[in-house]
């Protein structure tokens, strides 16, 4: 007699279990960035929120902006480490902030570069360039973000 028949069931069990867990990671991928656009719409809010307030308070708009920026960056980061991602590549809290500020200024940086080339040297009108590029820099920071910071591997004494 031959083992056949459940050697057959034990690999099609296996490749079963690879499935679900295939789907099951997709899944959980679509909820991380679907958080992530919830967490980001609210650090927008009180960027712009503090922006436009310490503007009314009759701060020079680059102060106002500073303000904005930070605050929204501190609502972003605490979303993403207590509700958007489960796992945490950077055991220090301080340089898992900075890394994570740091990816946003390189967001910025990419923006105005994007900005830049659209409106500058295509002669795009600007609202169309600002909205594909804060569509690319949201998936920049997502993508960065999720592999710096928040991917399952763990990075030795950091």
């Amino acid at each position: 007699m031959s083992n056949e028949p459940a050697l057959s069931a034990a690999v099609l069990a296996q490749g079963s279990s690879a499935r679900e867990a295939a789907a099951h990671g997709g899944r959980h991928a679509i909820l991380e960035f679907a958080r992530y656009f919830i967490a980001s719409a609210g650090a927008l809010a009180v960027d712009v929120g503090l922006y436009r307030l310490a503007l009314s308070l009759g701060w020079h708009y680059q102060f106002a902006a500073l303000l904005g920026f930070s605050a929204g960056a501190v609502v972003a980061y605490l979303a993403s480490v207590r509700w958007v991602f489960r796992a945490r590549t950077v055991h220090n809290a301080g340089v898992e902030f900075g890394l994570f500020v740091a990816v946003g200024v390189a967001g910025l940086l990419l923006t105005e570069l994007l900005l830049w080339l659209g409106i500058g040297r295509l002669g795009l009108p600007a609202l169309p360039s600002k909205l594909g590029t804060s569509a690319v820099v949201f998936a920049f920071n997502f993508a960065v973000r999720k592999t710096l910071l928040f991917s399952a591997r763990r990075r030795q004494g950091t």
